[in-house]
This record gives C-alpha cells, structure tokens and sequence, in this order.
C-alpha cells in the first residue's frame, strides 16, 4: 500500500484526511470511489460530521433499547445504517469497492475505539475516580464494539448484512490491542 494510503486509513482526523486525499487523488476509479465514499461520509466540502459514527450510534441505540421491535422500527434503522455504510448488497459489487468500503468501515471503527478511549469517564473506574488498566480499557472497547457490530446484527437477525462492518471492527481492534482478540465477544 502506498504511503499516503497508509497514512489516510490510519488518520482519524476529518480535515487531515480530506487533506491527504486532496493531495493524493487522482483520476483512478479507486481514488474516484475513495473520495466518493469520504464525501459520504462527512459530506462535501470541510468535514462536518461523521455519517459512519452516526450509523455506529444506531446500532448501538437498537442493541440498549430492549428486545422488542414494535413496528419495525429498529429494522428500518438498521436498513438505513446499510446503506449509508455502502454495504447494501456487498457481495455484488466488485473486489475494488469491496476493499475500499472495508477500508472506509476499519477506519470509522479505529475513530471509534480512539474517541472512546480518550474520554476520561470510559476510561474511570467510578465516577472519574480511578483510571482501568490497558488490560480493562481493552475489554471494555472489546464489549462496546462487540454490542455494536455482532449483537445488533444477531437481534435482528442481519449478520450476513452486517459481515463487512463486523470484519472490519475485528481489524480494527486487531491493530489497535494485538493479541487481544479474543475480548471480543463474536456470535
């Protein structure tokens, strides 16, 4: 992988991405679909917010808000998540956006583990008082990112919908606390 790539799916920041990608991009329909998948994301222009972190607070909301899916409601939710993750129908796409969307999806939940990790009260042990170990930041990211990407899936009974979003929350805990995979709770 190029050096600016690497750096590009490694970097969490909004405006330093755009920055490396309006640097990089060229005319390649990977780098065409790479911006497109960015400007889905935080939209045209200077970076608003992240739509990807939007969709990773849905699931989270259908995994706390009790068992029972009055109306559809949360089915409907997870619809819309899919498709503004762009894994609507992943396994027909072509191998290229595939990769790139995987790309896309690790880095949201890098973004994830980076904002979670670096607020004191996730951090706490009780009430701001007390700081979890390495060891205990690592499972408790294992157990959120678990509930987002394998438990909301199985309530609704999506996992073959949601493969691409699991695999990727795998990566992206792999790379960030190697060794300690096995924290994560898959279904």
């Amino acid at each position: 992988m190029e050096d600016w790539l690497k750096s590009f799916y490694t970097q969490t920041d909004p405006v330093k991405r755009q920055q490396l990608l309006s640097e990089n991009v060229t005319e390649k329909e990977a780098d065409q679909l790479r911006k497109q998948l960015f400007e889905a994301r935080y939209g045209k222009g200077k970076p608003r917010k992240d739509a990807f972190m939007g969709c990773l607070m849905n699931l989270k909301y259908i995994v706390e808000s009790g068992g029972m899916d009055w109306g559809g409601r949360k089915k409907k939710l997870a619809v819309e998540v899919i498709h503004d993750l762009g894994i609507f129908e992943f396994e027909q796409k072509t191998e290229t956006e595939q990769e790139l969307i995987r790309q896309e999806l690790k880095n949201t939940c890098r973004t994830y583990i980076e904002v979670s990790t670096s607020g004191r009260g996730f951090t706490s042990v009780i009430f701001g008082m007390g700081q979890l170990s390495d060891e205990g930041i690592a499972g408790k990211i294992a157990e959120q990112l678990s509930r987002l990407a394998f438990d909301a899936p199985h309530i609704l009974r999506m996992e073959k919908e949601f493969e691409p979003l699991q695999r990727a929350a795998v990566e992206a805990f792999r790379e960030i606390y190697p060794d300690r995979e096995h924290f994560l709770k898959k279904r």
